[in-house]
């Protein structure tokens, strides 16, 4: 009986319409197109991302990484402000700086310091010697800390520090 019931279904199924396959075939493919449009969309905005991130400029990057390691190097954040305020406005962070001091005296890089030798540093070394230039000239703090807002009251009354 078993076997007539297998032989039964087999030609039934033989006898199926072809448009009960051809259903199936067409869901297969609607389907796999759908996959294939979700595929080319996360494409496409993973580029647009890509772009994004290829568009910001390394200069910004670098001075926030620079604003970072100086407060990591003053320790204090009254005195990170005090610096922050006085390299905003002598250099704008920017490593290339040149200042004017009147006639020949000219200052250069980020802490505006007058050895012409500072154009060829990086960030980091020029952040290091305008630390240490201001520790020799303001000293410390009265909590032990390198005393950057004494230089900013000096740049404020005099223009330099």
């Amino acid at each position: 009986m078993r076997k007539r019931l297998d032989k039964v279904s087999m030609l039934q199924a033989s006898e199926a319409p072809k448009s009960a396959n051809a259903s199936r075939i067409s869901g297969l493919l609607a389907s796999s197109w759908l996959v294939a449009l979700g595929v080319a969309l996360c494409l496409i905005s993973i580029k647009a991302y890509e772009k994004k991130i290829d568009s910001v400029n390394d200069k910004d990057i670098i001075q926030i990484s620079v604003q970072t390691y100086t407060a990591q190097q003053i320790k204090s954040g009254r005195q990170y402000s005090c610096i922050s305020k006085l390299y905003g406005k002598e250099s704008a962070w920017k490593t290339e700086a040149v200042g004017n001091l009147g006639g020949t005296h000219q200052t250069y890089g980020i802490p505006q310091l007058k050895n012409k030798l500072m154009i060829g540093l990086d960030a980091y070394t020029q952040i290091d010697y305008g630390l240490k230039y201001i520790k020799h000239r303001y000293k410390l703090d009265d909590k032990g800390y390198i005393n950057a807002c004494a230089a900013w009251e000096h740049f404020k009354t005099k223009g330099w520090h």
